[in-house]
């Protein structure tokens, strides 16, 4: 049972609303006034901008919104399978007076969509979505549609709706290719990612093995060939399938492989954002459950101590409540009821003090684990 909790915090810790990356990496995208939709392949490593789930450019949604009920300002990044940066960054000060071109109508019907996703206004994101792959379908703009459709598996990926977003996700490869797009291309390989991925979360575990390596195995002749100045973006990608694989590779029981990809992705990641970045915390934990699966206690919470020590750090009192609760249940392994218990009850106290029901309900779970090993 431990383990199992332990692997939950994991996939919470990774799910696709994954905590925030660092605003500061955030890559805005110099685009005209005149909606040249043709440019939207921007050449960053993504579709047409769109940047995948756990990878690159976030910003907390809920603070986003609550800070200010307008729209968020230019180059802020959203907390889905893709930036938000990159849409806001299309739109200069536009001239009132002036009437909106169909192309820009279209780019704005976009930014509208990715607000509503970003308020977690799912449904409406939807039908704005359908509403513009009709309007670019209209002007038969070939770039635009690629791109409502990468949105529209990237918000159904959001949603849990694997099946669906595999679904387009495979259309969008098709019109990769068609346009000239190979299996090394850096936007193939995003989405191949995201495929391999969601077969994990679906128990599809050896579709999900075949695509983690094929796809890897490209990653890595990619950064052999390109100029090291110019493959964060290939870096960033590398590190974070590293570590969806390793979640992989923990579901099968290979629980040293999972570590020791789970300790590239790490050091890649340090590598990329420096010593202080949000992702860190996802990798940390990840490694500390690899530990314990291990029965290296000792291990586990000199991991956890880690990323507790860069919760403080980066402020973030929601993962710092989960990362206590779980060190109790590493104490609680360990036959230490009394640390276990102080740890368990401290992140209930965090939890309830921040309002944060996963923080809680881990608490809970580590204290009615303590309370059941005591009976028994």
């Amino acid at each position: 049972m431990i383990i199992k909790n332990f692997c939950k915090f994991t996939q919470y810790m990774t799910r696709l609303r994954a905590r925030p990356l660092s605003r500061d990496s955030c890559h805005t995208v110099p685009f005209s006034r005149s909606a040249d939709l043709s440019k939207w392949d921007t050449g960053t490593g993504t579709v047409f901008g769109i940047r995948s789930s756990l990878i690159l450019c976030r910003a907390n949604r809920k603070q986003q919104y609550e800070h200010s009920k307008s729209p968020p300002p230019l180059g802020t990044g959203a907390a889905l399978a893709f930036s938000a940066a990159f849409t806001f960054s299309l739109f200069g000060d536009s001239d009132k007076d002036k009437e909106e071109t169909p192309e820009e109508k279209l780019i704005h019907l976009i930014k509208r969509s990715i607000l509503c996703i970003q308020r977690d206004q799912f449904d409406k994101a939807e039908q704005m979505l359908h509403l513009a792959l009709r309007m670019a379908q209209d002007i038969q703009s070939k770039d635009g549609i690629t791109y409502v459709y990468d949105i529209m598996a990237n918000l159904a990926m959001e949603r849990e709706q694997f099946k669906k977003a595999e679904k387009i996700f495979a259309d969008v490869m098709k019109r990769l290719f068609a346009d000239g797009h190979t299996e090394d291309s850096p936007k193939i390989l995003h989405i191949s990612s995201k495929i391999a991925h969601m077969s994990q979360l679906q128990g599809e575990l050896e579709k999900s093995y075949q695509g983690f390596t094929w796809t890897l195995q490209r990653l890595s002749k990619l950064l052999e060939n390109m100029p090291q100045e110019k493959d964060k973006d290939i870096k960033e990608l590398y590190g974070l399938t590293k570590n969806w694989f390793g979640q992989l590779l923990m579901k099968q029981g290979k629980y040293k492989e999972a570590k020791n990809l789970f300790k590239e992705a790490y050091d890649i990641l340090i590598e990329v954002y420096g010593s202080v970045n949000e992702a860190s915390l996802t990798i940390l934990n990840n490694i500390s459950v690899a530990y314990v699966n291990l029965e290296n206690y000792a291990e586990a919470k000199e991991t956890l101590l880690l990323a507790m020590s860069l919760a403080k750090e980066l402020k973030d009192v929601t993962q710092e409540g989960i990362l206590q609760a779980n060190l109790g249940l590493v104490y609680l392994r360990e036959g230490l009821m009394k640390q276990a218990e102080a740890a368990c009850k401290l992140a209930w106290k965090l939890g309830k003090k921040h309002q944060n029901s996963d923080a809680i309900e881990q608490a809970e779970y580590c204290l009615n684990e303590i309370k059941s090993s005591m009976n028994g």
